[in-house]
């Protein structure tokens, strides 16, 4: 079976990232968190032990697994999925992705940074736009020609919501990533994208499961 490897790119996208592995674990996936974003906003959300260097090694955590190395293709036949956060900078060329994930806000500061990375395009097949002001999307004429550069994009809006801040700040500070405590929004996003990468497991049997997961961290 090919390998799933998926490079995020943009901001505000580790708790997407996060809470995308906790559904895929929970259908028997084996996924592995790569950060390889300079600001470690995925890592601030993983807790290190003491002693181990995530440089050079790879941990456990909460039914995933974590690091900052480069991930070989020897050691990627090891798992199902790799989830790579690149944050606001081009994807390196010894990170061969199946597919690109662009995750954004609408702010005309950040399109125009996201415009000047060298993306292969016809890789980006998801883009998520978050904290869109209703209607926003169909006016904002910079925001429309950026997305039309992806041909095989699929386009996701989501409203400003308080749950989602709230739930970014809880995985940095408690290491938490409760999918029921996000939007109904993201929530479908996530269950959504999960279900695809999860064929043959029903997105309602994949609810079921995370809301009834024990929640066991471990190292």
């Amino acid at each position: 079976m090919k390998e799933t490897v998926i490079g995020f790119v943009g901001c505000y996208s580790h708790d997407v990232i996060l809470m995308l592995a906790k559904v895929m674990s929970s259908a028997e996936k084996k996924v592995l968190l790569c950060d390889r974003n300079m600001r470690h906003t995925l890592g601030v959300s993983v807790p290190i032990p003491g002693g181990i260097s995530v440089r050079e090694d790879i941990i456990a955590y909460d039914g995933m697994y974590y690091t900052q190395r480069t991930v070989s293709g020897e050691m990627l036949r090891e798992y199902d999925v790799l989830l790579i956060d690149f944050g606001m900078q081009d994807i390196y060329g010894d990170m061969n992705c199946t597919e690109i994930f662009l995750v954004t806000d609408a702010l005309p500061h950040r399109i125009r940074q996201l415009s000047g990375l060298e993306l292969p395009k016809e890789l980006v097949s998801q883009v998520l736009v978050r904290d869109v002001i209703y209607g926003a999307q169909s006016k904002e004429k910079e925001l429309r020609e950026f997305l039309q550069r992806f041909p095989n994009r699929k386009e996701s809006f989501l409203p400003p919501d308080k749950r989602d801040v709230k739930n970014r700040y809880v995985c940095e500070s408690l290491h938490e990533y409760q999918v029921k405590n996000a939007s109904p929004e993201l929530q479908e996003f996530i269950y959504s994208t999960a279900e695809r990468f999860c064929p043959d497991i029903p997105k309602k049997e994949l609810l079921r499961r995370v809301r009834h997961q024990e929640g066991r961290r471990y190292f």
